[in-house]
């Protein structure tokens, strides 16, 4: 019997792990072996630890994206996964600039094509940002592709943060979103809460490929296993772009260990500062004068602090961006210790 999948994607901060944790605490009244595989860009994890206590598995995969750089460790990944554990069901949250295209590309390589089944590939949006983001980067032709494709190919789109925008923009974005996609249906969200039903009974819009098929809605199947060849090896170690462009190529990540707490009133002022160079900044921290972990979440404007219990993760900030001044950035996360 084969394992049934569902591909969470979306843009950086839209609310991918957020949707996962409502998930999997739906999951948990239900009889279901599952799985969660989870992407992170850079070496640290922090998405990942948000997951433990839900009772179910989770592998991780840093330091990369499946989409591109370290697609062959997903199709491993899965592998070992229907191996060891023959889950009914695989729950994959990708990083915010995977191109979708390229992970169902590893989820049909041949040796999982008959073991694995492709249940919908569910897209989260944030409302507040979409048409911004849309504008904003139209000259990294890239970066527009990647975000588009995720609406593009979504078999239900998840409309988030509503509360954060007007009726009027929320209406922009619907009419951007069916005009990428007006088969998918969309769902209006605050903090990703939807009928998680609706999201388990999703349908997939494409279903086989014949030579009627729309060519802009055709999923490629595996073409290769997914790792890069020699040669791309050879010029990513130089600094050279790849043969096969990819939105990670161009987006970088870098973490930092807190040394101790920090001023809670610095640290805050210092994650609005952040420039725009900067997409995503998240991670563990603690504050001068409190016993609690915080974890904090910074995408553009919004930043979100709330108290962790679980005291296990380090205190660790992880910053994604496009270039970025690592220096300057980590200068300025110092100075929140004075």
């Amino acid at each position: 019997m084969s394992a049934q999948v569902y591909l969470l994607t979306g843009y950086l901060g839209s609310g991918k792990t957020t949707l996962l944790q409502k998930l999997l605490t739906h999951l948990q009244q239900q009889d279901d072996k599952v799985v969660v595989l989870m992407n992170e860009m850079g070496e640290e994890d922090i998405d990942g630890e948000q997951l433990q206590g839900f009772g179910f598995p989770v592998k991780k995969l840093l330091d990369g994206c499946i989409c591109c750089s370290i697609q062959g460790e997903l199709t491993e990944g899965l592998k070992e996964i229907l191996q060891s554990l023959a889950p009914n069901r695989i729950l994959i949250e990708t990083t915010g600039v995977a191109d979708p295209i390229d992970v169902v590309d590893a989820l049909t390589h041949p040796e999982l094509y008959d073991r694995l089944q492709l249940s919908g590939i569910v897209s989260v949006v944030d409302a507040s940002r979409f048409l911004e983001l849309n504008s904003r980067f139209a000259s990294t032709s890239t970066l527009v592709k990647t975000i588009r494709n995720q609406v593009k190919y979504a078999d239900l789109l998840l409309l988030n943060k509503i509360d954060l925008t007007t009726p009027e923009v929320i209406q922009k974005v619907e009419q951007k979103l069916k005009e990428l996609n007006p088969l998918a249906p969309i769902h209006q969200a605050i903090q990703s809460d939807m009928n998680l039903e609706s999201l388990l009974s999703v349908e997939r819009l494409v279903k086989s490929y014949t030579k009627d098929s729309d060519p802009e809605k055709m999923v490629p199947v595996q073409k290769t296993i997914g790792r890069l060849s020699p040669m791309d090896k050879l010029k990513q170690s130089l600094g050279l772009r790849t043969s096969k462009p990819s939105l990670y190529n161009s987006i970088d990540s870098f973490s930092y260990q807190f040394t101790g707490p920090v001023h809670a009133e610095k640290f805050e002022d210092f994650l609005y500062a952040l420039p725009k160079s900067v997409y995503r900044a998240k991670g563990y921290v603690l504050f001068h004068g409190k016993q609690e972990l915080i974890s904090f979440q910074h995408t553009d404007n919004q930043v979100h602090l709330f108290p962790f219990e679980n005291f296990g993760p380090k205190m660790v900030a992880v910053f994604i961006g496009e270039g970025m001044d690592q220096e300057k950035i980590l200068n300025d996360l110092k100075d929140c210790y004075a």
